[in-house]
């Protein structure tokens, strides 16, 4: 298999792909072994109707894409993981050459993470000023900390947004626009629960359609994934690393996790064991690195 790549603007790669044309005539016998479970013939028995009634039958130009379908599937993973690269969503595939006695050549487009050149974090995280926070005699412990806890969030936030600021990432339109349509969906929900009016009653209250308001989400979305990539790459860098143990523990202790529902980042769908488990590690991890960076 052949494998060119080709780096395209805004963190995607355009592989060009070509399967030897041996492998494409295994992956059209393949799809006739399928097919022939389905195909039913007088005389025959299941799975069994000879490949030339099944091409007579389906057609050789049905059976032909079927098995470019599957081919390009196989192909594209193998590619994927041979090269090293970390796709972010489906790829588009074109389709170059099909035909058989000669290899399949197919182009796939898919976005992939970043790469970030990042500044020397180390030393922005140590020169953010940290605040003593103060409390009169009539508060509270409770107001103390909740004011540590603010404290708190507003060095992370600083830190990153420095950080951030110094770094350079080529952010995927697709991360951004996922995490857009995160941020309206948890608006929504809080639109229902909160304020107790449907989000159509919200937009005219707002005097926005829902397309300016997702158009108007699109900084803040675009700042937190960038704020992401960072924590990605400086975890990576110190080599933070989170346990089974770990993740077991978080769950035990965070009940609600195992119904939450992710999307768009699940794509709609509740998400499975293996998924609940690596975004589990990737809060913990998250968590583990900005108590690094606060504390240097």
């Amino acid at each position: 298999m052949k494998i060119d790549i080709k780096k395209l603007p805004q963190s995607q790669v355009e592989l060009t792909i070509e399967v030897p044309a041996d492998s494409f005539k295994d992956c059209y016998d393949k799809t006739i072994l399928e097919l022939a479970r389905e195909v039913k013939r007088e005389g025959f028995r299941p799975g069994k109707v000879p490949k030339e009634i099944i091409e007579k039958e389906v057609g050789e130009q049905k059976i032909l894409a079927q098995a470019a379908e599957n081919c390009i599937k196989e192909n594209y993973l193998k590619a994927v993981d041979e090269k090293e690269i970390e796709p972010l969503g489906q790829p588009r595939v074109e389709i170059l050459k099909m035909a058989l006695g000669n290899p399949l050549e197919f182009k796939a487009t898919v976005s992939v993470m970043p790469e970030i050149k990042m500044p020397d974090y180390r030393k922005i995280a140590s020169n953010v000023q940290k605040k003593e926070v103060k409390v009169t005699e009539a508060e509270i412990a409770k107001l103390k900390e909740e004011k540590e806890r603010m404290e708190k969030e507003r060095v992370r936030q600083e830190i990153l947004q420095k950080i951030a600021e110094d770094s350079e990432i080529e952010i995927p339109e697709e991360m951004v626009e996922r995490e857009r349509d995160m941020i309206l969906n948890n608006l929504k929900q809080q639109v229902s629960q909160i304020l107790q009016m449907s989000f159509e009653d919200y937009l005219k209250k707002i005097q926005k359609t829902e397309e300016e308001l997702q158009q108007s989400l699109l900084p803040e979305a675009e700042k937190r994934v960038k704020n992401l990539l960072v924590l990605r790459a400086i975890a990576e860098k110190e080599n933070i690393q989170v346990s089974e143990e770990e993740v077991k523990e978080f769950l035990e202790q965070h009940p609600y996790l195992k119904n939450i529902d992710l999307s768009p980042l699940a794509k709609g769908e509740r998400i499975d064991e293996n998924q609940l488990k690596e975004y589990t590690k990737e809060v913990i991890r998250n968590e583990k690195t900005l108590q690094l960076l606060e504390n240097l």
